[in-house]
């Protein structure tokens, strides 16, 4: 398909020079290494569809994939490995140039982590690693690293850190369950399994969480007041300016819903019990 026919399709769509980094946008290689960019937020599916098929290019093949078959359930034992615990890392990529060379990219990622003992492609844009070795880095330093990867190659990178085992016959179910939270979240560049977790089991039990909801106190204020404390790990001052408010108003706020509910916020299990049922509210 020509550039013009691109444009007659898609007439919301532009010509460049480089790919876009925009989120939403797809890009097409055209002649002379110029790119169609094409915003896709209000395409109709038979638009999306179409667009699907000219950006669709399949997976390069990664190195011997017996990890996969074994994380999918389509063999029974583990690959063998010494390595003492194992930690799954999740990769969602979107890759603006359809040209990019995807194992090149998958390399890449590779290489910003120390002791990857595999890496593979899932879809044409999800896959994982698996670290001999837990990684230490922090949300904001991942953030920075996937930053200089997507510079590079022109694509936009979320990740989920999964959890660490030291048996490797755990990882197929921790590989399914960390995929299903990872696919909840389409929003946050780096994702975490402890940050996931509640709002997950929260959707798997709201019928029983929202009957104990129902005779709480749980208005707008309280919910904010909830969230801004266990966000802070139940840090008075920092919630306080979190909720723009005084902190002894946050203090009389606390003390009112204790009277009202019986559970004193300042105490950590009754802050995460409350705030798992405003996760179902």
């Amino acid at each position: 398909m020509n550039t013009q026919q691109l444009l007659k399709i898609y007439p919301q769509a532009t010509v460049s020079t480089l790919p876009s980094m925009a989120k939403n946008v797809v890009c097409i290689t055209i002649n002379n290494g110029k790119y169609v960019c094409i915003d896709t937020t209000n395409l109709n599916q038979r638009e999306l569809s179409l667009l699907e098929l000219l950006t669709q290019t399949k997976p390069q093949p990664t190195v011997e994939d017996n990890w996969s078959e074994f994380l999918m359930g389509q063999r029974t034992t583990a690959p063998h490995t010494i390595a003492k615990s194992l930690q799954l890392l999740h990769f969602r990529v979107r890759f603006t140039d359809q040209h990019t060379n995807r194992s090149q990219w998958l390399h890449a990622l590779a290489d910003t982590f120390e002791h990857v003992l595999h890496q593979a492609f899932t879809t044409s844009n999800t896959g994982y690693l698996i670290l001999a070795e837990p990684q230490t880095d922090t949300k904001n330093d991942l953030t920075s690293l996937l930053a200089l990867i997507d510079n590079d190659f022109y694509t936009n990178t979320h990740l989920f850190i999964g959890s660490i085992h030291t048996d490797s016959h755990d990882l197929p179910a921790a590989f399914t369950l960390e995929q299903q939270l990872f696919t909840r979240n389409q929003q946050d560049t780096i994702v975490t399994l402890s940050a996931s977790l509640l709002p997950f089991l929260a959707k798997q039990h709201r019928p029983e969480l929202e009957v104990l909801c129902r005779n709480l106190c749980l208005d707008t204020d309280t919910q904010q007041l909830i969230s801004a404390l266990y966000h802070t790990q139940g840090n008075v001052r920092q919630a306080a300016s979190q909720l723009f408010i005084h902190r002894n108003t946050l203090l009389y706020r606390i003390e009112k819903f204790e009277r009202c509910s019986g559970l004193n916020l300042k105490n950590m299990d009754d802050l995460v019990y409350c705030y798992l049922l405003t996760l179902a509210n």
